[in-house]
């Protein structure tokens, strides 16, 4: 009998051992509760949105009252649909979730100049892939369960259309700090940062058709989101300055920490917001500003 209660005490210590390991391990990794508690990668937490899955095209847009609304497939009744998704990225507060009228295709939300009106495109690969037969719908920011089929030209929109864009620097190129610099390239080119002349002033990535999108904060503060050096090892985000291209610093995700759309700012620039996937539910990891 001693024998045996011995035995059950090294089995059960081991297990609490194992399990220790374990949640030590998790913990460790980016934004667990141990990096958060060290300070190491700079994660403040992380938020949880079950039945929400992503795309490289679901780039949150602000709604001007410090929420956003991304375009993602969601989890219905019906099987995964396209929608959208309004939250509060600091509290992870839901302010609802809109089914799209799309039949497929990608779908790539745009914020009128105005701040008004959301354009959602969908036939860049599938044509015709509204419920109607168009290939973009727009709605009213303030009452997302209305769409019209609304006509573009071309389907490889990058912006709303009417909105100002530095076009000439090429399809990819975007204005930031208030129209005083362009950043082109990112994708199929490298990524550089010019003037309003167009005169480069850095160059701040190279190629790399996984990279995300660059997002400029209201601070200036250029962060992008990279694959991993390696297969094991996670994903990274880079920092740059906006006026001089220096770049601020950067993150290296732990093994298993995946990109699975472009990251965003808080409207006030202090917190960057980063999207992943996780056994069908998108996570949120914050983190400070460099």
């Amino acid at each position: 009998m001693r024998r045996g209660r011995l035995i059950a005490a090294a089995v059960a210590a081991l297990a609490l051992v194992g399990a220790a390991g374990l949640a030590a391990w998790h913990g460790s990794r980016t934004c667990g509760w141990i990096d958060r508690a060290l300070g190491r990668s700079g994660c403040l937490g992380t938020v949880v949105f079950e039945g929400v899955a992503l795309s490289r095209n679901s780039i949150a847009q602000p709604l001007g009252d410090g929420r956003v609304v991304m375009a993602v497939e969601m989890r219905t009744p019906d099987g995964w649909r396209p929608g959208l998704l309004v939250f509060d990225p600091e509290t992870g507060a839901e302010g609802g979730r809109y089914p799209l009228p799309l039949r497929g295709g990608v779908a790539r939300l745009f914020l009128s100049p105005d701040g008004t009106r959301l354009l959602i495109a969908c036939g860049v690969i599938l044509q015709s892939c509204t419920e109607s037969g168009g290939d973009a719908v727009v709605t009213q920011r303030d009452d997302l369960r209305v769409f019209a089929d609304v006509p573009v030209e071309g389907r490889s929109l990058t912006a709303y259309p009417g909105t100002p864009t530095p076009e000439a620097y090429g399809f990819e190129a975007v204005f930031a700090a208030r129209g005083s610099r362009i950043l082109a390239g990112g994708r199929t080119r490298p990524l550089v940062l010019l003037d309003a002349d167009g005169s480069r002033i850095a160059e701040l990535a190279r190629r790399d058709m996984s990279a995300f999108p660059a997002a400029v904060s209201a601070s200036g503060i250029i962060a992008r989101g990279e694959p991993g050096a390696s297969e094991r090892g996670g994903d990274r985000l880079r920092f740059w300055d906006v006026q001089g291209g220096a770049e601020l610093g950067r993150i290296e995700g732990s093994a298993g920490w995946r990109l699975r759309a472009p990251p965003f700012w808080s409207e006030d620039g202090a917190s960057l917001f980063v999207p992943r996937s996780q056994r069908g539910a998108m996570l949120l990891d914050r983190f400070r500003a460099p």
